[in-house]
Parts: C-alpha cells; structure tokens; sequence
C-alpha cells in the first residue's frame, strides 16, 4: 500500500445508513485511515466541546435549507452510531476503536496517530479542527453552487517540478535505499554477535551513484507521491540544430497523463495560460496539448526561503490561537501555501500593505498575493513551481521621467517599483491593459487599469514572438514554423564547432540576419539593449537562414505545388552553403590501456582488409585529417587480439572529408577514437526550405541567371515561388514582410515587424511609394529568355528563407538485394541496414487502379519474398521434401506426401514465404489448409 494513499483524507456527501424513510437524506462524512465517520465524531474528537463551536468552526451561518438538513442528518447520524459522543473521551474512544478495526491500523496511539496523519504540518487540536471546518465550509459551499469546483487544469492548482526538485526526490529515494541496506547490514552484525565495523564499512555511496546514473540513461524517475510507479519522459537530450532549438527546448512544459489516449480538458486551453504559456505553440500528434512552451516573459518562481509570518502580523494579521472562535467568522482567513495561518478584520488593508512591501523589495518579489472578496479569504504563495509574468504597475510609471536614450535595465525597473511579478492567481484582482495607450481614453482621460503589459508580443512563445506578421497568418502555419521549422533551420549554433564532438551537426556557412525587428528579438540581447535602435541588433543567432530576392510567379511549370525554382548562380556564389559533421566513435580495448591496437604488429598502412579500403589509414589505425573517404572506405581500423576484424567503415551514402581525429580517454580511464568528417553541401533538387511563415517547399528545379527575369535596376530574384501557395495556406504575412524588406533596403525607417503591434498596411504600402516603387510591391520585369517585358507585373522583394535538415542526400534509399527478414524472408526496414524501399497500402490501390497487375505482381511478390511449395495434387496438401529409402535401398531427396505416402502427383507452385509461413503457423494450431493445383 502506497504510503501517501494511506494519508489521504476524503471528505464526502454520502447518503445515510440510519434513516429509514425512502429518500435518505445527505450526512457529511470524513475518511481517515481507511477509517469512515461522521464528521462531527471527528470535531469532537478534536476537542470541540459543543454543537454551536462546531458550527462556529465550519462556519456557515448564512445557509440554506439544504445546508441546514444535511447537518442536522449529520449530527443524528453521529448520535445513533455513538451514544452521548458530545463528551470528548467518548468521541475519541470510538474514532480510536473504529481506526484499529480498518484494514491497515496504525500501531501509534490516538494522539499519535493524529499528529502525524491528520494534517501533519498544522500543530494543535485546535487548528486542525479549524481547518478541518473550512474544508466542510467549501464542501457545502461547492454543493449548494455558491462556490466553484476546483479544475484540475487550471494553473492555479498546478506547480511545474524543476530539475532542482526532481533531481532532490531521485536522491532522497537513494539515500532511503542506502539507509536500508546499511540498517540491515548493521542488524545482520548485531544479530550474530559479529564485531562491528567503522560506520564507512556499512555506507554503501555506488547505490546512491548507479541510481542517478540509471535514472538519467533510462528516464525514468521517482513517482511525485507513488513509491511503487516511476515516472518516463523526464529526461530527453537537448537539440543543438540552432540556438532557438535549444532554448525552445528548455523552456517546454510537460503534463503527465494516466494514458496517452483523450485526457479531457487537460489538452485544451485554459484562461490561467495567458501571458505565462505560449497558445500556439505545442507539438502535434499524442503529445498535442500536454508539451506547451513558456511565454517569453513568463518565469517559474522558486521557494521563498524568507519567514512571512512576521510580515503578516505587522500589516494586521491575528494569529489563530489568539482568536476565539466565535469571533472567526467575522474576519477573513489567510493562508499561506494552503496552510490556515491567521485572520484578519480589514483584508483589503492587509493586502494593499502587503503589496507595498512585495513592490519595495521588503519580502521576495515572488511572493503571490490573492484577495478573495467572495470567499473572504487573503491567499499568499511563496512555493516553488508557480508560474509568473511581469507586468507595468500604472501608479508608477510617471516615475519614468529620464530622456529616451537612457537605458533601463529589469533590475532598476524592479527596484523602481514600476514592473512587478504577478501570478495566476492574483492576476485576476487586476485590471491590465492590452498596451499602454490603451492607459488612455478617448478624451484623454486616465482609465481604472491598474496593470499594463510590456509587449502583446509577450504573450506568445520564443519562437512565435520572432515570426514577423505572425497575427496576419493562418495560426496552423504559426504552429508549423515555431514547432517544427524553427527548430530544424540550419544556423550557426555553436561559436566553438572545430573544438567539439558531437555525433552530427550542421553549420550554414553565411548566416545573415533578417531585415526586420520585432521587440522580442530586442529584448533577447544584452541587458542594456534598447528597443528602437537602428545600429543595434541583439541576438541575430536566434535568426537562422538567410535574405533572399524571391518573386511570385510562375516558371516554366516547375514550381507547382510546393516547389521552388532557384537561381543557379546563387548557389554556386555561397547562397544556403552549409557545412556538416559527423562524428564516429570507437572504444579502443588495449590491455594495458596505454599502447595503441597493436601497432608494433599490424601496419593499416598496408594492411588488406576484406570489408572495405584502408588506403586512408595511417598505421594506427585512424585516418590522416584531410583525407578524402568515400563510400565503404573504413574511418577506423580495429583488429582484436585474435586478428579478427572489427573496423568500423562507412554506409553506402556516406562520404566526407576527415576534419579532425581525437584519442582520448572517459572518467573510468577507457580510451576511445573519435573521427569527425565534413562535407559541404550545395542546395540539389529536393532539398527543402520554408520562409519563417510556415511557407515550405523543396527545389523542383535550377534555373541560370540568364533565363530568369529581371527588373529595370537589374536585379534577379534568388526563388520563384508558386502564387497559388499564399492563398491556399493563407499567409499574407510573407508578402508584408517583402513589402517590409523592401522598403528597409531602400533605406526605409519603419523596421518592426512584431506581431499585434505592427504599422498598418497602408503605412508600409506608402514607405514603398516614397522611394518610387508600387505600394503593393509589384514591379515590371524583363523575360530572361526573350529579352521582352513581361506583361503582366511581378510582385518581388527580400524574404528571409531557412534552410532545413531536410536534405534529399540523406534521404536516398535504394537497393537491388540486401538482408532479408530471417522469420518472414522479407526485405528489412531502416535505411541504416540497407533496408528495402516500402511499398504500402496507398501504392498497391494506386496500381491497382491503373490496371498494373503484372507490376504489381512484380513489386510484392517477385522482389519481395518469393518461394516455392510443393503440393501432392490427390490430397491438396503441402508435401515435404526429405530423404527416404526407395526400393532397392537408395536414398533419395524429394517432395514426398506423408497423407498419401506417395510421391507422385505432386507439382510445384510459386507462393510467397509469408503465405507458406501463415500454412505453418495455422497447421500448428491443427487448421490444414487445401491447395487447388488445377491451374499450375
């Protein structure tokens, strides 16, 4: 039995089992160590000494009818199970009595046994009592619909686990099991009267060490209150494709769930997201919903170590045991982290000093502060885990009054009491407004906000809020380009790539930043960045692609659908040129663990190797930096002791050239070889791009310079995108970027792009027209081809394009023979093993409907796993082939009928492997299936 499921208490609105009339009515009950009883048996056992102290401690003097009848059910119910329980030895002797009959009875004594499992953090009979009687309170209040149930989902009730706290649960897990086990070591000596050893004999450290080791290679770590279940997923290897990769990465959230199937609500929005979860940004498939990223601003609070009790009583709390309890239900309850620590008489007071001291750093600025005018309830947070976002405090931002180049820091802005941390809970006594002249009405009057927020673009995630124009896009294509094309666009993402090993990685060698800003790139730079410079751009690696002329048109019919046509000339000139390295690794086993493999004895120089080319090899064994390797060619040359051979060489579409060689050795002393290869690679046809709109599409084809066309000034577009793919995808956002681009070349001062906040389309449309252009963007252009302006006009400008991982080199799969299934003799999967290419379902019925039987026939069976069975034609059943003794006494090998015991008519037939293993299988199970040989 779990530990923690045993101190749970249940409070419940069951029916009752005294009443003899037909519609039983309601009684309250408490379960409590497997325990069930009335409430008010509980109260009494407490110390309550009368039903008016009881009803002063749950507190609910303005009630209903209902509320009045289910006590009175309750009290009644309690009377017949415990005759005159109202003197509190009594009360306590049946609770004693019912809790040793439950299933698993504590062996502590009465008031044991309710100090340590009946609200164990509360001291006193008194206070558990009194808190007791509000979780009756908000019962009745929930049952009689004056109060809300609480969600689950809602953030209010949910704290996010950091590493910090998962890594202490997993250690406190291990030291118990050291604990253990040094327990009984110990127990084990004294028992046998054996001489005990120092306390370091019985220290078991590699329990506590092999533990964390195993809960990091295996993810799965301690349940947060299940001791018998573990939990998966909590640890993944962080993404180095670009920088913006792995911050994403570190800012995601994920839920657990009982099943990965419909988890209700817990996949939908909720109103406690905003401002502290990204609403667009989560993952599809089963884990849509469940992984949600932090919003830009959003932070997650740590434990306030600082005592508040102290700060509470001098803005006016009393504390419980000095308030008598008639007099409880005339003032406001306060908590702290759940736990009923004192009331007040005036908590508007209470909670306006209390924010004072928040904003004027005299308690931490995490502490949460929640004032419940309807449940008259002051609730303070000061726990990890809570989700916070800052916001403009309205009173205080006249305190502003610097000139504009003056540079704010977080920090000064904090200690200024102008921006504070607000919580989920507390953001709901607020008033924010939605930007700050929206502070102002249409008269110029001040309005009742009391909050502002810093940016609308801060209520969206890392990568959303970096998408230009994002609020005019499709929001599935904002999803597309911040979950998936952001984070596989090949940048630069590591300042040191020439010094590090990692088994694969890609550099693009001419990162460029976009032309546009928004406010979150601005404000992901240096701390004293401001926002609106011109000469200052702040983080461009959060950017990954580069700027490229692209025109909406038309070209030759080669960019349908989701292809692209590129300018030849721009490639070959570096555009989208990127460097990739792969690493390979190999343990060297040496005996001493110094020497090399065996080089005073093998020389890979020279040595012939039936598993690939070693002509690269220096003779140890390790190719020399700069060496070309091609497919097959063997990267590590490896012998054993015994001569065997057990180099690694490369796969059939591997190549490069070698970057570096390292010999090194881990923290357990074992030596190991690592070679890293390079190769460049130009964009080919299928190689895949997106524009950071969700805009994606392959090379369909490589045009020359000279056949594309061209404007007045001379400029050539670097891609043809197809017109029909705004539409269709809905992004009108890349056309108000390249409107946007164009008019910041031309020496433009509107440069912003931030979603939500952006300049209208009129004002980028009149920036164009300013410097001669058409305000929509198009342009006159000249066919390449026949020297001759275009008729109809062209719509061109810059547009920042990523290029993905996506490449058609690592996608080629092909195969004439290869290895084969050894159950069903069909072509394995996987293109590491040189699997065979697959062919589904879809393309069967495509065949099929194009009348291709005979291909068909070819494409499943003849490459596939063809086979044949041998069928006596009397019996139609399969007959085997085994050696058997003829007259005369020769033996022979041949298909023999052990149904007919004969072997004459029988014939061959052609079948597939997997049809004469499913006759196999069947047969087993005494199903024997017929042949019909008519037609062979």
């Amino acid at each position: 039995m779990s530990e923690m499921k045993r101190r749970r208490i249940y409070i419940k609105l069951v029916e009752s089992t005294k009443s003899e009339d037909f519609s039983r009515s309601k009684i309250i009950s408490i379960s409590f160590l497997y325990a069930t009883m009335p409430i008010w048996l509980m109260f009494f056992a407490l110390g309550i000494s009368s039903d008016k102290e009881a009803f002063d401690v749950i507190d609910m003097h303005d009630c209903d009818a209902s509320v009045i009848n289910t006590i009175s059910a309750t009290i009644k119910e309690s009377d017949e199970l415990c005759e005159g329980f109202r003197k509190s030895d009594k009360a306590r002797q049946y609770v004693d009595e019912l809790v040793k009959k439950s299933r698993f009875p504590p062996a502590e004594s009465f008031d044991d046994y309710i100090n340590k499992f009946l609200f164990p953090d509360i001291s006193g009979y008194r206070n558990k009592a009194l808190f007791l009687g509000y979780m009756v309170k908000c019962l009745l209040m929930a049952f009689i619909g004056k109060r809300k149930c609480d969600n689950k989902d809602d953030f209010r009730n949910k704290r996010l686990d950091l590493a910090g706290e998962l890594l202490g649960r997993e250690l406190r897990a291990h030291i118990r099991h050291a604990e253990r086990r040094m327990v009984k070591a110990i127990q084990r000596d004294l028992n046998s009267d054996r001489e005990l050893q120092d306390l370091a004999h019985y220290i078991d450290a590699s329990i506590v060490t092999n533990g964390l080791n195993r809960a990091f290679a295996t993810g799965s770590w301690c349940h947060p209150y299940k001791r018998t279940e573990r939990c998966s997923g909590i640890v993944a290897t962080l993404r180095r494709t670009n920088p913006l990769q792995m911050m994403s990465d570190l800012r995601k959230t994920r839920q657990r769930v009982a099943y990965a199937g419909k988890a209700g609500d817990a996949r939908y929005p909720n109103p406690s997201y905003w401002g502290k979860l990204c609403f667009m940004s989560t993952p599809d498939g089963e884990n849509c919903g469940l992984v949600k990223n932090l919003a830009v601003t959003a932070i997650v609070s740590s434990r306030v170590v600082q005592p508040l009790i102290e700060s509470f009583i001098s803005c006016g709390m009393s504390k419980l045991n000095e308030i008598p309890t008639e007099n409880i239900q005339r003032m406001d309850k306060i908590f702290l982290n759940g736990n009923w620590v004192g009331s007040c008489t005036d908590s508007a007071s209470f909670v306006l000093r209390l924010r004072c001291m928040r904003r004027s750093s005299l308690i931490d600025p995490q502490v949460e502060i929640k004032r419940d005018k309807h449940q008259k309830e002051v609730r303070v947070f000061s726990d990890a885990g809570r989700l916070l976002r800052p916001l403009l405090v309205v009173e205080n931002l006249n305190k502003i009054r610097k000139p504009k180049s003056r540079r704010y820091s977080f920090q000064e802005l904090m200690q200024q009491e102008i921006i504070e941390f607000i919580g989920v809970e507390e953001e709901e006594d607020i008033q924010c407004a939605w930007g700050i002249r929206h502070l102002f009405g249409s008269k110029g009057e001040i309005s009742s906000y009391t909050h502002c927020e810093l940016d609308p673009s801060f209520l969206l995630g890392l990568s959303c809020g970096i998408i230009p124009f994002a609020n005019h896009n499709f929001a599935r294509r904002v999803l597309y380009q911040s979950e998936k094309h952001s984070q596989q666009a090949i940048g630069y993402s590591t300042t040191n790539p020439h010094i590090r090993v990692d088994t694969l990685s890609h550099q693009l060698y001419y990162p460029q930043r976009p032309l546009f800003k928004t406010v979150v790139a601005d404000c992901l730079g240096r701390s004293d960045c401001t926002i609106g410079r011109r000469d200052d751009f702040s983080r461009p690696e959060y950017f990954n692609g580069q700027n490229a002329i692209v025109a909406v048109n038309v070209h030759q019919g080669f960019n349908q659908e989701d292809s692209l046509v590129m300018n030849r000339a721009s490639l070959e000139r570096g555009m989208f040129r990127t460097e990739h390295l792969r690493s390979y690794k190999a343990d060297v086993e040496n005996k001493d663990g110094t020497k090399r493999l065996k080089k005073e004895k093998i020389d890979f120089g020279k040595m012939e190797s039936k598993r690939g080319c070693v002509d690269n090899l220096d003779d140890d064994g390790l190719p020399y930096v700069g060496a070309s390797l091609q497919t097959n060619d063997i990267i590590i040359g490896k012998v054993s002791e015994s001569g065997e051979d057990h180099s690694i060489k490369l796969k059939h579409t591997e190549k490069g050239m070698v970057q570096k060689v390292l010999l090194s050795a881990n923290d357990e002393g074992k030596n190991f070889a690592v070679v890293t290869l390079r190769q460049v690679r130009t964009p080919c046809l299928g190689d895949k791009f997106s524009s950071m709109h969700g805009q994606k599409g392959v090379i369909g084809f490589l045009e020359s310079q000279e056949n594309f066309p061209f404007t007045h000034q001379g400029i050539v577009p670097d891609i043809v995108i197809n017109p029909h793919a705004f539409p269709t995808r809905q992004t009108p956002g890349q056309l108000l970027e390249a409107a946007l681009g164009k008019g910041i070349a031309l020496g433009g001062t509107m440069r912003y792009a931030t979603p939500f906040t952006t300049a209208s389309v009129d004002v980028i449309a009149e920036q164009l027209h300013k410097f001669g252009f058409s305000k929509w963007g198009a342009e006159s252009v000249i066919n390449g081809r026949t020297g001759e302006r275009m008729q109809s006009l062209v719509f061109m400008g810059p547009t920042f394009y990523q290029r993905l991982i996506h490449m058609s080199e690592d996608k080629v799969k092909f195969r004439n023979t290869g290895p084969v299934h050894p159950l069903t003799r069909q072509p394995v999967a996987d293109r590491k093993r040189f699997g065979g290419v697959k062919f589904g379902e879809m393309e069967r019925d495509c065949l099929l409907a194009h009348g291709a039987a005979a291909n068909l026939h070819e494409r499943l069976f003849m490459l596939s796993d063809f086979s044949q069975l041998h069928i006596c034609q009397t019996c139609e059943r399969v007959a085997n082939v085994i050696m058997r003794c003829v007259p005369g006494g020769k033996k022979i090998r041949g298909p023999y009928c052990g149904f007919c015991k004969s072997s004459e008519n029988i014939v061959r037939i052609n079948v597939p492997y997997g049809a004469k293993l499913l006759y196999q299988e069947l047969f087993s199970m005494g199903i024997c299936l017929k042949f019909e040989t008519e037609v062979c």
